[in-house]
């Protein structure tokens, strides 16, 4: 058996570790549980909505009302799925990308708290997810600097 030599084009890629291979197991199940509290939100948000035209005809002939209530569900959902995506699908700015819509999410709960328009379930959802984020500032460094995606190390290899 021959020693790998520096001249070889997959030398060093041994030593590479994979971003998915630094999720803890518990961030793993906070990634999925986010990808199926995005598809029931959505798919909630729409069946009410639906539910509130057809029964009750709540909006009348405003659809605008009704088409930004979906646009807003679907924001929504689409952002919850985006950070635990990014993060499942190991892009190396997935991590920053969260630590944004954190920030946003702690002033949209600062202003809500100052108007007194804070809800329990808000501050609920807070501590369920500060788990989650102590979790991706432990493999931050390691993330961005040293792990790699499973397509950068096929690049690599080949």
């Amino acid at each position: 058996m021959e020693q790998p030599t520096i001249f070889e084009d997959n030398f060093g890629t041994e030593f590479r570790i994979r971003r998915r291979s630094l999720l803890p197991v518990f961030l793993k199940v906070y990634i999925w549980i986010g990808f199926v509290v995005a598809m029931i939100s959505f798919v909630a948000i729409l069946f009410a909505l639906g539910f509130s035209q057809l029964i009750l005809g709540a909006f009348g002939q405003n659809y605008l009302a009704m088409v930004g209530l979906v646009g807003m569900a679907a924001l929504f959902s689409a952002i919850i799925f985006s950070m635990t995506a990014s993060l499942w699908f190991e892009v190396k700015w997935a991590i920053r990308y969260n630590w944004i819509m954190g920030a946003i999410w702690l002033v949209m709960l600062g202003v809500g708290f100052f108007t007194g328009d804070t809800k329990n379930s808000q501050i609920n959802g807070l501590v369920l997810t500060i788990p989650y984020w102590i979790m991706i500032y432990k493999i931050q460094y390691r993330w961005e600097r040293e792990a790699v995606s499973k397509r950068e190390l096929k690049m690599k290899t080949n």
